[in-house]
């Protein structure tokens, strides 16, 4: 399941708070910072104090995971090379078959970026099982949760959170806001 959406800043923290207060979803960075392990995010504001959510260049990242999915997310440690990465050694990543990621898009030089939720499917991943061992066995998720976990936030999203679309894209309230006032929606 994919589904792209735009939100502002305000719209993003309705999102994080929904994912707080009405799922079980655990929410991870997708990578750390240079020479930091992965954070787990339990609040709002966490992510708040811890992300630009307004005017953030590359965006803002996240992998969910809850028990319920079954199979385990992987922290790696990913080695750097110092001489490219400002002295840094290393950086660590959160994968998984079954992890839901939420990308935030930000807001640069007048345009807004378009925000995403996706994840794989079982069939999709089984053609990778084989290349990408690492994951470890896409029997051990449980597809069926993952499927309802991602439906049910896409629907929070799209059908009580977006007061318009663009094609298949929501367009939430805040972000609405912004293109009235001149603000490109990529």
């Amino acid at each position: 399941m994919n589904y792209d959406f735009f939100a502002d800043k305000a719209d993003k923290l309705e999102i994080l708070e929904f994912i707080f207060k009405e799922t079980d979803l655990y929410v991870y960075d997708l990578g750390s910072p240079y020479g930091q392990e992965i954070f787990q995010y339990t609040t709002v504001d966490e992510i708040s104090s811890r992300f630009e959510l307004e005017r953030d260049e590359f965006g803002t990242t996240f992998q969910l995971w809850t028990p319920r999915h079954k199979g385990k997310p992987i922290f790696r440690k990913v080695d750097l090379d110092p001489k490219r990465c400002n002295g840094h050694t290393f950086r660590y990543a959160t994968e998984g078959w079954g992890l839901i990621q939420l990308y935030f898009g930000g807001l640069k030089n007048n345009e807004l970026k378009h925000s995403h939720i996706g994840h794989w499917n079982e069939r999709g991943a089984l053609k990778w099982e084989d290349t990408n061992n690492a994951n470890g066995p896409v029997s051990s998720w449980d597809w069926t949760e993952i499927q309802a976990t991602s439906r049910k936030l896409k629907y929070h999203i799209h059908n009580k959170l977006a007061t318009r679309k663009i094609g298949s894209f929501g367009v939430l309230s805040g972000a609405d806001k912004l293109e009235k006032k001149g603000i490109i929606l990529r």
